[in-house]
């Protein structure tokens, strides 16, 4: 296991993420996650999307074009495997299922920006491979900070359960987690909420304080006081328009 976009995929199947992979297998069956996407990939939600989280043949190069080439056919196979995951019940790697995730997360994020009139002028890095080594590193920095995002947002009604924590880094350690990733890790479970950081990190970001913002609210049921709260005041931290917000809301709880 390499770096912050496999551990992603390893706290998705886990209880820690509150449920998300719950979550999005309800969006990608109840359409809402699919019409968003479609939004953000250009075909409007007309179904043209239905036939790559379904795992067809031609996905990956119909993302490719709808994204500009092969770096669009990298956000396929990450969609394709998440989706796949998901709603057939197949295997997939940690790297494959974290990748998914930044996918679907940067398609959210562009698709939000899009209903607000601020469609990028590219697709955000995990919808689209990274092409350069400056890219890599922004992307594994995306993936870090999304982390700390879900980390946080599970500890929004007090705690994270130690016995918890202590097999997701125990999980780590079995896969072969980089050192400096699980120690990291360790830290984020073990420490109180701090929400500071991440937010420096996505400020002047709009893509990704939108990831930050869907990758939280994936990882909390949002059925306590104190996980509503959470949210409201990460919103206002990260100055997301609240069309945006209320766009990722619907695609996620559909």
């Amino acid at each position: 296991m390499g770096g912050f976009s496999d551990v992603l995929g390893a706290l998705l199947e886990s209880q820690l993420s509150g449920g998300a992979a719950e979550k999005l297998k309800r969006g990608l069956q109840g359409g809402g996650l699919e019409r968003m996407l479609g939004q953000a990939l250009g075909d409007g939600g007309s179904g043209a999307l239905g036939g790559l989280l379904g795992g067809s043949g031609g996905a990956a190069g119909m993302l490719g074009q709808l994204l500009g080439g092969s770096g669009g056919r990298a956000g396929a196979r990450g969609l394709e495997a998440l989706a796949g995951r998901l709603l057939g019940g197949g295997s997939a790697s940690p790297r494959d299922l974290g990748g998914g995730l930044m996918s679907l997360l940067g398609g959210l994020a562009m698709a939000a920006m899009t209903t607000g009139g601020r469609r990028p002028a590219r697709a955000p890095l995990g919808l689209r491979a990274p092409e350069t080594p400056d890219e890599e590193a922004e992307l594994e920095s995306a993936a870090q900070v999304v982390l700390m995002a879900m980390i946080n947002a599970a500890k929004a009604d007090g705690r994270i359960d130690p016995q918890e924590a202590e097999r997701i880094v125990g999980q780590l350690d079995r896969q072969g987690a980089d050192p400096e990733v699980r120690d990291f890790v360790f830290r984020e479970m073990a420490g109180p909420l701090d929400t500071g950081p991440m937010v420096a990190a996505a400020r002047g970001k709009p893509e990704l304080a939108l990831q930050v913002y869907a990758a939280s609210l994936l990882a909390v049921e949002v059925d306590t006081a104190a996980e509503n709260r959470y949210l409201d005041e990460l919103q206002r931290a990260l100055e997301l328009p609240p069309q945006a917000v209320e766009q990722i809301e619907r695609s996620i709880k559909a």
